[in-house]
């Protein structure tokens, strides 16, 4: 059972479930809580990012309130936090499904999540990004063995959303904060095309590189630009991927 009174990661998870990409559900401080239907919208959403439901999948309440032991209230309320996201739609007399995936919906979303992040790193005072730089440094040293890795995509999704996690709570800006997390929802199963080769991880990962080091400088306009570039890099493969994609569908 879901305990909304407790943050931390859930001991009683499955392996499976420790290691599924996860964001979270609105850009709050790690000191805080989340409630209850932002928990269960977590775990939702986690389902939906690793595949467990497919575009067009219906979410079915009952089952959910099943599984997590709640009444199908919070459940409820848990997939509209979702819908707010686009992460998934409620149908009348339908239920809710998860959103199809659309290149215009990549173009529009990650062209004002580009100019967001931009413009969120550039707030940053010097000193400010100084400090970011160095608890990142172990992160993006990560990202940079895992580019290397194959096999490791997984792993690379996790430690990038972690980053972009970090990234995001710095932000003194709160509405900011609020809306680029949700537009990291938005944007997940995009991402994770955008990232779908070594290649590309290799390519991210020099991106992630080129920001720290320029934050770590003290150098918030070279940071800002790098942060956009890693955003562009992403939509940019997440196109060609849909692209291939999408008339095989």
């Amino acid at each position: 059972m879901l305990q909304s009174d407790v943050h931390a990661p859930d001991t009683n998870m499955t392996t499976e479930q420790k290691t599924r990409p996860t964001a979270p559900v609105r850009a709050k401080a790690a000191r805080q809580l989340m409630t209850l239907p932002e928990q269960i919208a977590e775990r939702i959403f986690s389902a939906i990012a690793s595949g467990e439901y497919a575009p067009g999948d219906r979410i079915r309440e009952e089952a959910l309130a099943e599984e997590f032991a709640v009444s199908r209230g919070p459940v409820r309320e848990a997939l509209r936090i979702l819908e707010s996201d686009s992460v998934v739609r409620i149908l009348p007399n339908r239920g809710a499904h998860v959103t199809q995936l659309s290149i215009k919906e990549v173009g529009d979303i990650f062209e004002i999540r580009r100019k967001l992040s931009g413009a969120m790193v550039a707030r940053l005072s010097p000193e400010e990004a100084m400090a970011l730089a160095t608890s990142m440094e172990a992160d993006v040293k990560q990202l940079d063995a895992l580019a290397q890795d194959p096999s490791a995509a997984t792993a690379y999704y996790d430690t990038s959303f972690r980053l972009s996690r970090m990234l995001r709570e710095s932000c003194s800006n709160e509405r900011m904060a609020e809306i680029l997390a949700s537009l990291a929802r938005q944007t997940l199963r995009y991402t994770q095309l955008g990232l779908a080769t070594p290649a590309r991880r290799k390519e991210s990962a020099r991106n992630w590189r080129a920001m720290q080091k320029a934050m770590k400088a003290g150098n918030v306009e070279v940071a800002a630009e790098a942060a956009e570039k890693l955003i562009e890099d992403s939509k940019r493969e997440a196109v060609k991927q849909l692209e291939a994609l999408l008339p095989a569908a």
